[in-house]
């Protein structure tokens, strides 16, 4: 019965997932017994006219049968094909979605975090604007107060400059009115003498007696007069 079902030529039916197909070769399998080995056997004990008669509807059924069971055979490993089909469609459709959902999650995760450093990077190229901005106007008022400080400064040396050009001549003038109120003899004490007839004031008291002629003009002296300055 084995080889009847196909089992020794490497084909297997599942007995109970088809009933019925098992039920119809179990059927002409008995037949296959009845017409073939029984008729056989009893043919052994039974007159030639019905071994005759025996290996005829032998040699007419056995061809039939067997195509028949090659039929439901065939059809049995076909229906079993589009089920094993249909049962790896649907598996390979549902790992399909757990990954495409398993994907999903995990981009949409990332998509999150893409989002979230994309805000503080924005943030961030801000704030850094800002204080770019601000060095800059920083800078440009830093600018500004040097210029103003270097032209204070440029203002100051020459007021300086002129105050001290003012005290260099007021000193010289000074200087030069001293040279010219001290006596022209010991070049130490104010002149207070006037020398005659020339009439330059260029002696003092001390001096006046030692002078013959006048320091100045070197006029002879004739006479001599005191006087007495503010």
């Amino acid at each position: 019965m084995s080889s009847l079902l196909g089992i020794d030529g490497g084909v297997y039916l599942n007995l109970q997932e088809h009933p019925q197909q098992t039920n119809n070769l179990l059927h002409h399998h008995q037949g296959f017994q009845f017409l073939g080995i029984n008729g056989y056997n009893q043919g052994a004990s039974s007159t030639s006219r019905e071994n005759n008669c025996s290996s005829v509807a032998f040699s007419q059924s056995l061809p039939t049968l067997l195509e028949k069971q090659s039929q439901e055979i065939d059809w049995a490993l076909y229906l079993q094909n589009e089920r094993l089909k249909t049962t790896l469609q649907a598996e390979s459709r549902q790992q399909l979605l757990f990954l495409l959902q398993r994907y999903e999650s995990k981009l949409t995760i990332l998509m999150s975090q893409r989002n979230e450093n994309l805000s503080i990077a924005t943030k961030k190229t801000k704030y850094l604007e800002q204080c770019l901005i601000k060095i800059e106007m920083d800078k440009q008022n830093w600018q500004r107060k040097a210029k103003e400080n270097e032209a204070k400064v440029t203002e100051l040396n020459n007021t300086l400059i002129r105050v001290t050009e003012r005290e260099a001549e007021s000193f010289c003038g000074e200087s030069k009115m001293m040279m010219k109120n001290c006596c022209k003899v010991c070049s130490s004490r104010r002149s207070c003498v006037m020398l005659l007839p020339c009439r330059h004031l260029c002696s003092c008291k001390s001096c006046e007696a030692f002078v013959g002629l006048c320091p100045v003009c070197e006029s002879v002296k004739e006479a001599s007069m005191e006087v007495f300055l503010a």
